[in-house]
C-alpha cells in the first residue's frame, strides 16, 4: 500500500501547535469573537459591572474589566488550558448547562493565536495575579497589583497565523461587529452595567435598569423606547418576556426581531416566526415588527453544545415556546374594550399588563402619554372609536375606485373599501359557530399526501369555521356542507385555500385568504347607502386593521386642515 499512495496522501497525526490552531479556528475567527467568549466568562463570573476596550476596532486590543468573582493563582494557571472549566465536570452537566460557557475552549484558543494577558483577584486574596501566554506559551503566575474580579487583555491577534489575519476586514467593520456582540450581552443582562469604549472614548454607557429601559437605550438611535412596552407569559418548564415595539415602529428588515434563549443570542427562526403570528394583522405584508423575545427555560429542555460558538439551539418542546411567544404578544395587541378606548385620533396603545414572570414585577405600558411629544404624519393611523352617531356620518363620495370619504363633526375619514369589506367579513368568520348546509352536489378535489395529512388534522376547525368536509379517497377529499358565508366563495378559491400551507396559523390563514376574496375589490363602484352601512360597521370594528395588517382608513381632524391652509384654530 505504501509503494501505491503518494507520499503526501499518506495518513499522520498533527503536530499539537497544528490542531490546537485549528480548534482555536473555530471558536476564535475576528476580534468579535474574542469579545463574545470574554463578556460571557465575565457574565458567568457574576460581575455586576462590565467595561470592553477596543483599539482598532479590536484589531489592535481587546480588553475586558470586571468585578466578578475573580481568580486565584492556581486557577489563573490552569485557565488557559485547553478544556479547562470550572462549569462542568462530567457529559451529564452537559444536559442541564446553566453558564454561558461551558467548553473550555475560549481562552485557550484566544491564547493561541494572541498574546494573552490575564490580571485577577479574589475577594480573600491579599494580591492580585497575573497570567501572560504568547502564541500558546505561558510566562508563569505572577502577583502584582489589582483589585477583586478580572482584567483579560488581548492583542497581536493571529501574529502567527498569517492566513486568518489577512481576511480581516477593516477598523469600522471589525469595529461594529464587536459592538454588536457587545449589545446582544447588555440587552440580555439589563442586570448588569455596560460600558463601551473605543480608543478611549466611551462610546456607550448602560447602567442598571428594567429590561424595556435596557433594550431602548441600547438601540436609542433606532427606536422610540416611549413606543416599546413588555409582554410576558408562560408554560411548563417556560418563562417569555417580549420588549414589543407599536406596529407604527415597523420596519423592511428582521434586524430588530431578536431572539435570546437562557440569556444567550440565538439563531432559532423559528422564535422570529412565532413574533410575525403574534403580530398578524396589526402589520402589513412586507413590513416587519421591533420585539426581543426573551426565554427562560428549564436547561434539561434545550441543547447549545451543538456549534462552537453556541450560536445555535434545539428544543425539546419548541412547538410549547412558539404558542406561548404568540399568545403573550396577541395578548399585548388585542382591543381594549370601549370604556378604555382612547379618543379618536390619539396614539395606538399597548395593554402591557400581561402573565408576567412570577419573579418579574408586573409591568403596564402605555404609549398614550408620549403622543404630543412625537413628530407623527398628519394623517393618523387608526384605532377603534367610541359609538359614532349615525346621523352624523355624512358621505362625500368615493376616489379612485379604492378610497371612500367621509365627514365627521370634527374630522376626516378616508377609508379602504376593500380592507374595511374585509375586516368585517373576517371578524363576521370567527365570532360564532356558523349552521352548515348540506350540498345537493359534493365538491370532490385531490390533493398531495402533504395536504392530506394536515388537511385530516384541520377537519375539526373547518367544520368550526362552516366548511363541512371528509376523506374520500388516499387522496382526496370531499366537500359536502358549507355555512351561508362561504356560499358566495367561487369553489376555486376556496379549493385554493384549503390547499394552503399557513403553518401553525393556518386557522388564522384561512379566515383572512376567505375574506380577502369575498371582499370588494379596488374599482368596485359603490352607491351612497352600501357606502354608508360599509362606514358605520368599520367604525364600529373593536380592530381598525384589515386582516393582513393594512390600515382601514386614515383620519386627519378639522384643526389639522385649517393649519394646513393657515388659517386660525377655532
Amino acid at each position: 500500500m505504501s509503494d501505491i499512495l503518494p507520499r503526501s496522501r499518506r495518513i499522520r497525526i498533527l503536530r499539537d501547535e497544528v490542531s490546537r490552531k485549528i480548534a482555536a479556528g473555530e471558536v476564535i475567527d475576528r476580534p468579535f469573537s474574542i469579545v463574545r467568549e470574554l463578556l460571557d466568562n465575565a457574565i458567568d463570573a457574576g460581575a455586576r459591572s462590565i467595561d470592553v476596550h477596543l483599539e482598532a476596532g479590536g484589531l489592535g486590543r481587546v480588553r475586558v474589566v470586571d468585578d466578578g468573582i475573580g481568580m486565584g493563582p492556581e486557577d489563573l494557571a490552569l485557565a488557559w488550558r485547553q478544556h479547562a472549566t470550572s462549569k462542568i465536570e462530567n457529559e451529564d452537566d452537559l444536559l442541564r448547562v446553566t453558564s454561558l460557557g461551558f467548553r473550555g475552549e475560549a481562552l485557550s484558543s484566544i491564547a493561541v493565536c494572541s498574546r494573552l494577558e490575564i490580571t485577577s483577584a479574589r475577594e480573600e486574596d491579599a494580591s492580585a495575579h497575573r497570567l501572560e501566554v504568547r502564541g500558546g506559551k505561558s510566562t508563569g503566575v505572577e502577583p502584582c497589583q489589582g483589585r477583586r474580579g478580572s482584567i483579560v487583555d488581548v492583542s497581536e491577534l493571529f501574529f502567527n497565523y498569517p492566513a486568518r489575519k489577512k481576511f480581516l476586514r477593516s477598523v469600522s467593520a471589525e469595529s461594529g461587529l464587536c459592538r454588536g456582540i457587545f449589545i446582544d450581552r447588555a440587552v440580555a443582562h439589563p442586570d448588569i452595567a455596560f460600558r463601551l469604549f473605543s480608543d478611549g472614548e466611551l462610546k456607550l454607557a448602560l447602567p442598571t435598569a428594567m429590561l424595556v429601559e435596557r433594550v431602548g437605550a441600547a438601540y436609542g438611535q433606532l427606536v422610540d423606547a416611549r413606543l416599546l412596552g413588555l409582554a410576558g407569559g408562560e408554560s411548563e418548564g417556560v418563562s417569555v418576556q417580549i420588549v414589543a415595539g407599536s406596529p407604527d415602529l415597523r420596519r423592511r428588515d428582521r434586524r430588530l426581531m431578536q431572539g435570546f434563549v437562557n440569556g444567550r443570542r440565538v439563531s432559532e427562526f423559528a422564535l422570529l416566526q412565532a413574533v410575525e403570528f403574534g403580530y398578524a394583522g396589526y402589520i402589513p405584508g412586507g413590513w416587519y415588527p421591533v420585539a426581543f423575545v426573551f426565554v427562560r427555560i428549564d436547561p434539561g429542555m434545550i441543547d447549545f453544545n451543538i456549534h462552537p460558538a453556541k450560536k445555535e439551539v434545539r428544543f425539546r418542546n419548541l412547538p410549547q415556546v412558539h404558542k406561548t411567544i404568540v399568545a403573550a404578544l396577541q395578548k399585548m395587541l388585542e382591543p381594549r374594550t370601549r370604556a378604555e378606548e382612547s379618543t379618536p385620533g390619539s396614539h395606538p396603545s399597548f395593554d402591557a399588563r400581561v402573565a408576567a414572570p412570577r419573579d418579574t414585577p408586573s409591568t403596564s405600558t402605555t404609549f398614550e402619554a408620549h403622543r404630543g411629544e412625537l413628530s407623527l404624519p398628519l394623517w393618523h393611523d387608526p384605532v377603534p372609536m367610541p359609538p359614532v352617531d349615525e346621523s352624523s356620518i355624512r358621505f362625500l363620495g368615493q376616489v379612485f375606485g379604492v378610497f371612500l370619504i367621509f365627514e365627521l363633526p370634527d374630522r376626516l375619514i378616508m377609508m379602504d373599501q376593500h380592507a374595511a369589506h374585509e375586516r368585517i367579513i373576517f371578524d363576521r368568520l370567527g365570532e360564532r359557530a356558523p349552521a352548515l348546509q348540506e350540498l345537493l352536489f359534493p365538491l370532490c378535489f385531490d390533493v398531495s399526501d402533504d395536504e392530506a395529512r394536515r388537511l385530516d388534522s384541520e377537519l375539526a376547525s373547518l367544520a368550526e369555521m362552516g366548511v363541512g368536509m371528509h376523506r374520500a379517497g388516499q387522496r382526496s377529499f370531499e366537500i359536502t356542507a358549507l355555512s351561508a358565508d362561504f356560499k358566495a366563495l367561487h369553489q376555486e378559491k376556496l379549493l385554493e385555500l384549503l390547499r394552503q400551507d399557513g403553518g401553525d396559523e393556518w386557522r388564522y390563514s384561512f379566515r383572512a385568504g376567505a375574506a380577502c376574496k369575498m371582499a370588494i375589490k379596488e374599482g368596485e363602484r359603490l352607491d351612497p347607502v352600501t357606502a354608508r352601512d360599509l362606514c358605520e360597521k368599520a367604525l364600529a370594528l373593536p380592530v381598525a386593521r384589515c386582516p393582513h395588517g393594512r390600515p382601514i382608513w386614515h383620519e386627519i381632524s378639522r384643526s389639522d386642515l385649517l393649519r394646513m391652509v393657515d388659517r386660525p384654530v377655532t
